[in-house]
């Protein structure tokens, strides 16, 4: 499994933007093959600060998300909307059988 961590900051004046357009986004990504889990929350007691969290179920599904539209649509669409460089990092997991 893939999981996937993305921390942003828009700029001031564009966070409804943002929120609206990453809706649109995150729905078009769960319908995606082998895309388990993609959620958004704001950070508490930090204006304009996001946390998308994503799981893909392995990474050929989540290398043909990084190849899709919807990750061109991020960066035409989402990128110009942020502060700063968004913090992305994602991890090869295994999952763990509990006895």
């Amino acid at each position: 499994m893939i999981v996937v961590y993305v921390s942003v900051k828009t700029k001031e004046n564009t966070a409804n933007q943002f929120e609206q357009t990453l809706r649109e986004i995150q729905a078009d990504v769960r319908k995606m093959v082998g895309c388990i889990k993609n959620e958004w929350f704001p950070v508490p007691d930090v204006p304009r600060r996001y946390v998308i969290y994503g799981e893909f179920d392995t990474r050929e599904n989540f290398e043909k998300y990084l190849n899709s539209a919807i990750v061109k649509r991020i960066g035409d669409e989402l990128m110009p909307l942020l502060e700063t460089p968004p913090e992305f990092k994602h991890y090869e997991a295994t999952i763990l059988e509990s006895s």
